[in-house]
């Protein structure tokens, strides 16, 4: 075992100096790893009077309420409700002839959060071996810490409330696409790992013709031509170590099993270019270096192209003004000698429209927002929510410390509103505003949603943000400035990473309270995943009946998946070390 360097590795020791850095690294390190069972009682419990009564006390207290607990649980509750609605607690009101949709979104779900997991442990690899540092495993006892609470959910719903081997199926699935997912990350190895690895990009493909094409109601033609692109890009990710590929490969995989439900119009190129932006902006970066003036102004030309496109499709519209914008910032920086910002938009803006044609060619009906609803609705919203308005809040962090008065007074008086208001007044406004100022557009209930939450989260975000903004020493800015850093620069690789660093806590904490805040659409009308019981208890079996145990099971799902955010948060603080760094 090394000293501990940055980002939580370990230095190898290779000289004398070794032996100094270990007895410091051990000196430094926790030493309750080191005690036995009683060792660890004595320590934490029964160290003095005061720990031993209050311990006894409160060990009393506890087993009595897990008795209270236990008993209420196994012996005196009953589950009928939810064991009779379980699919309506998960999926709301979601159309069941399209039931085919939702496996497949879980295995691509799942195929792209092993993909992401890959491309994380990928990224900490190269870091630690262009710092000369040696990686931290995590181990099981670590993880099992982490996940038990959204484990112990699962379990509950599968005993309670699962009749059929159907489900079991499904769970069992998409934990073996995440494990394929996570396993085409895996740098190769000899014998029989090695050759399991070469040919695991197959998975998909094998998957598909032994249990999707036996799917009665799912076309085997979509079958296939999902299983040969997931083949082609596990082969990309196999055969080719490069972390951004591998984050835009998951990213594009969610966004696929996205794109199963919601359809392939609307947003699908907007989110089909940011799923493929980290290797975009890599493949272009690249050249960066030898790009001649000529590329950044081609790149602003595209970009102008394509807002006098959209204004041909659609008139002129927010759309249009955004890439417009987009335009004239790559011409700016084509002015100033800089090729490479006017190259990247450019290469980003054909991506885009690459996506919109391909959208229109597949041309996928999506099921309706409003036909969305349970468990998977607070997810989907609090997912779509967090991606949106973390850019925004970040956005509107700097903004708010601009040296440009009209913007720093924009920012603040956005920021003002939204957290002064109440959400739910926000909501209920949301039904008669948004469409007034989106021109009359009919958008769906839970769309509508999706924004006011976007802009209510993006307040907060931002002025958790700011907090981290000025935590940050001001002679981190100033050496930027001694080496020649533009203030962009110095913002983007010196500032920002150490604001973020130290505003983990805060920031999963506005995460987990925008995930609870969900529960809210209830009162708009919208089946999430408490507003589901007054649809249960509204049938003639249920009315009166099992009120106290359905809600436990809600505030238990709300619970798994809030105590992971949290557990997971502390788990990166850790690795982080932010509260020494």
């Amino acid at each position: 075992m090394g000293a501990a360097g940055e980002w939580g590795y370990t230095v190898a020791p290779e000289d004398g100096g070794g032996d100094i850095m270990h007895s410091l690294a051990e000196a430094g390190a926790p030493r309750h790893g080191d005690q036995t069972p009683k060792e660890w009682l004595k320590a934490n419990l029964f160290g003095s009077i005061f720990s031993t009564i209050f311990s006894i006390v409160f060990g009393f207290v506890a087993l009595y309420l897990g008795y209270r607990l236990g008993k209420f649980v196994f012996q005196t509750a009953r589950w009928e409700p939810v064991r009779a609605n379980l699919e309506l607690f998960m999926v709301g009101l979601f159309p069941r002839s399209e039931r085919t949709r939702l496996v497949v979104h879980a295995l691509l779900i799942g195929g792209a959060g092993g993909l992401l997991l890959g491309w994380i442990r990928e990224r900490s690899l190269d870091t630690a071996e262009k710092a000369g540092l040696v990686r931290p495993s995590t181990s099981f006892r670590e993880i099992a810490g982490i996940y038990w609470g959204i484990a112990a959910f699962i379990l509950f719903c599968m005993v309670v409330g699962v009749r059929t081997l159907d489900p079991w199926l499904l769970l069992i699935g998409f934990f073996l696409a995440a494990l394929v997912g996570y396993a085409s990350t895996i740098r190769m190895r000899g014998g029989v790992a090695g050759v399991l690895l070469k040919i695991l990009p197959l998975a998909p493909f094998v998957f598909a013709a032994a249990v999707l094409s036996l799917v009665p109601d799912l076309n085997n033609q979509g079958a296939y031509t999902i299983a040969a692109g997931l083949t082609v890009l596990l082969a990309l990710v196999r055969f080719i170590h490069i972390p951004e590929l591998t984050m835009s490969a998951g990213l594009l995989v969610g966004t696929s099993g996205f794109m199963t439900l919601s359809g392939t119009q609307g947003l699908m190129w907007l989110f089909v270019t940011g799923s493929l932006m980290p290797i975009v902006l890599y493949l272009v970066g690249l050249r960066s270096d030898d790009l001649p003036p000529i590329a950044g102004w081609i790149g602003s030309a595209v970009c102008a192209a394509s807002a006098f496109l959209l204004f041909t499709l659609s008139g002129f519209g927010l759309d249009t003004v955004i890439v417009l914008g987009i335009a004239l910032t790559g011409v700016a920086a084509a002015a100033r000698g800089e090729a490479a910002t006017g190259a990247r938009l450019g290469a980003l803006t054909v991506v885009a429209v690459l996506a919109w044609q391909i959208g229109r060619l597949i041309d996928l009906p999506g099921i309706d927002w409003d036909d969305w609803g349970g468990l998977q609705l607070n997810i989907t919203a609090a997912a779509a929510t967090t991606i949106l308005a973390f850019p925004i809040g970040l956005l509107l962090a700097l903004g708010r410390r601009s040296s440009l008065p009209v913007l720093r007074f924009m920012c603040t008086a956005y920021i003002e509103v939204f957290r002064g208001v109440p959400l739910i007044t926000l909501l209920f406004m949301a039904q008669l505003f948004i469409g007034f100022f989106l021109n009359g557009q009919n958008l769906p209930l839970v769309t509508k949603s999706i924004i006011v939450f976007t802009m209510f989260s993006s307040a907060y975000i931002a002025e958790i943000v700011r907090g981290g903004l000025q935590a940050v020493p001001k002679g981190q800015t100033e050496a930027g400035q001694a080496m020649g850093m533009s203030p962009a620069g110095i913002t983007r690789l010196l500032v920002l990473p150490q604001a973020l660093k130290a505003v983990i806590p805060a920031m999963v904490g506005q995460f987990i309270s925008l995930f609870k805040d969900t529960s809210l659409l209830a009162f708009i009308g919208i089946p999430e995943f408490l507003g589901v019981r007054e649809i249960v208890h509204a049938q003639t079996a249920f009315r009166g009946f099992g009120i106290a145990e359905s809600l436990v099971f809600v505030a238990f799902g709300f619970w798994a998946i809030s105590f992971t955010m949290s557990r997971e948060s502390q788990r990166l603080e850790r690795r982080l070390d932010t509260g020494n760094r």
